[in-house]
């Protein structure tokens, strides 16, 4: 339990690690620190992070997510008594966030800002927003440090075993391919990576590498684009599926008996999904009922019976190759009434195992008269600038959204993800956004 509420805490504290982060900060981190995260120059990062066309579409006109969460955090902080433009103009500072590993698989983070004027009425402020943690047991002690004649606040969970620690982080410049960008580096005993990503010419362009059991990648399932045809909103292909869920069992089981989804995980080599929103006059996004799932698997279709019984779900089986199933929802139509749809989902066995509300043989003919992914504007954009992946690549085109919502909205939006083998147990992340 600890484990998964410190890793929580390390995101929260990533929302918070919006400043400026030069690498003196470095200086403030334990040497043996499991894990390490920095980000350079984060005031024009941010800058240059608004020149990408779907992050400024988002942050700014035509979303203005960024007017919604300051209007948030301005409620937030004032139900705090936190002086909010205070608070803003202390984060002109640098920051390092680290954790450090006790105990193996016992994870405990810290934090160092600077400098500041004033690093007491700094560390009574981020102790307000930290207080909802100590119900968890998560509390921290401050340290207050000099580098020259500057001050600096380090915040950490254990001030003996911080103390008692080496400090500075020496060699984390050959992470960093710019000045500016976010970067980190993880070296605990489940995993070692490192990665970054930085904007560059309106792109915000991300990589890194990581530890992985990589004898299970069935290199056959994954083809070139030109071979797959695109729906039109979210394609993605892996011949890598992780066999240990155990971390995300918790989650898996809101959803489903986790046994169940890691029997069917097991017996799978590779995974397609094809997706197409429908959108009209600016209404909630719906998925078509083109849109399918795929799976290499050595699994049954008795053994997704199972699955539809943990969940209620009603169905029939219309052979030993194919099962007809009924998801319900509810929708309110213009006066208000409240009415229950039921769609019909159909899942088959043949070469694949496959899960579409189209039957088999209207899904084939409809696939057959669309354009191939690599026949798309943005992803052929994207991919001349990182490639495709030899083991898993995931693109998204959020332009037909966006232009849902705002119709004379210029532009193309979206994000293409590869993942690629580059030695045994070690894969290789690269993605970019316009």
């Amino acid at each position: 339990m600890l484990k998964k509420i410190s890793f929580s805490f390390l995101l929260l504290i990533f929302v918070f690690s919006i400043t400026i982060f030069p690498q003196d900060v470095l200086k403030l981190v334990p040497s043996d620190s499991k894990g390490v995260v920095l980000i350079n120059d984060l005031e024009g990062t941010y800058t240059d992070l608004k020149t990408v066309p779907t992050m400024k579409t988002l942050l700014l006109e035509p979303f203005n997510a960024e007017l919604m969460i300051s209007n948030f955090a301005q409620m937030y902080f004032s139900a705090l008594k936190i002086d909010y433009e205070s608070f803003l103009n202390n984060l002109s500072i640098d920051l390092s966030i680290f954790v450090q590993e006790p105990k193996e698989n016992n994870y405990i983070f810290g934090f160092s800002v600077g400098p500041l004027e004033n690093p007491q009425t700094f560390a009574a402020d981020l102790d307000k927003l930290l207080e909802p943690l100590k119900d968890y047991g998560i509390s921290f002690t401050p340290i207050y440090q000099s580098i020259g004649n500057q001050n600096y606040l380090v915040m950490v969970q254990n001030k003996d075993l911080y103390s008692s620690s080496e400090k500075g982080v020496t060699d984390f410049e050959e992470v960093l391919p710019t000045k500016k960008g976010l970067y980190y580096r993880i070296n605990t005993s489940d995993y070692q990576g490192e990665g970054y990503f930085y904007v560059k010419d309106g792109f915000l362009i991300g990589g890194g590498n990581g530890t992985a059991e990589t004898e299970s990648i069935n290199t056959s399932f994954v083809k070139w684009p030109q071979e797959y045809p695109f729906l039109g909103s979210i394609f993605f292909t892996s011949g890598f599926i992780p066999k240990d869920l155990t971390n995300y069992a918790d989650f898996i089981n809101i959803i489903v008996d986790y046994k169940i989804v890691e029997n069917l995980i097991s017996l799978s080599q590779g995974i397609e999904v094809n997706v197409d929103f429908g959108t009209s006059n600016g209404a909630m996004p719906t998925i078509s009922n083109a849109s399918y799932l795929k799976l290499e698997t050595q699994a049954k279709i008795d053994e997704i019976i199972p699955i539809l019984n943990e969940n209620n779900i009603k169905y029939k089986k219309i052979s030993d190759n194919m099962i007809e199933f009924y998801i319900e929802s509810e929708t309110t139509n213009q006066n208000n009434k409240t009415q229950v749809l039921t769609n019909t989902f159909y899942v088959w066995k043949d070469e694949y195992l496959m899960v579409s509300q189209m039957k088999p043989d209207e899904l084939q003919k409809l696939l057959n008269e669309k354009p191939k992914l690599s026949e798309n504007e943005l992803f052929q954009k994207l991919n001349e600038r990182i490639g495709t992946g030899d083991v898993t690549y995931g693109f998204v085109d959020l332009t037909p959204i966006f232009l849902n919502y705002v119709p004379n909205l210029k532009g193309q939006y979206g994000m293409l993800l590869n993942v690629s083998l580059i030695e045994e147990n070690k894969l290789k992340i690269d993605f970019i956004v316009q």
